[in-house]
């Protein structure tokens, strides 16, 4: 194959790459459609949280999430509307929760994410 042919064949599957990455779908653009939500265990004793509420399609969504650390970033997934939070003790979101939150989680706004936290659980 010829140096000409190899950059022919390179650049015309960079070209099909490109065109199938803007081709896809559903994917929601940062800060326009929903938010992600970043959690700050503030009192260092919540293990868990369950997050239940709609998410930028508008469909009704629910998450348990494992906060092993101080923060945690649950990225991936865009809330917006009212989003219940569970507060657990233990990994997994196991049985009742210890308390509950809600917060108000915009539409749109100048970042990527919103700030839940344990203060008051």
């Amino acid at each position: 194959m010829t140096v000409r042919r190899k950059l022919a064949t390179t650049a015309g599957a960079a070209a099909l790459a490109f065109a199938g990455v803007l081709g896809t779908a559903g994917v929601a653009s940062a800060g326009s459609n929903g938010q992600q939500i970043y959690f700050y265990d503030t009192l260092s004793n919540v293990y868990s949280i369950h997050l239940q509420g709609y998410n930028q399609n508008g469909d009704y969504w629910q998450l348990c999430v494992n906060t092993p650390q101080k923060e945690t970033w649950v990225g991936g997934y865009w809330w917006k509307g009212n989003v219940e939070v569970s507060y657990y003790s233990n990994r997994d979101c196991p049985g009742n929760a210890r308390a509950y939150k809600n917060y108000w989680v915009p539409t749109s706004q100048s970042g990527d994410w919103v700030t839940i936290n344990s203060a008051g659980t």
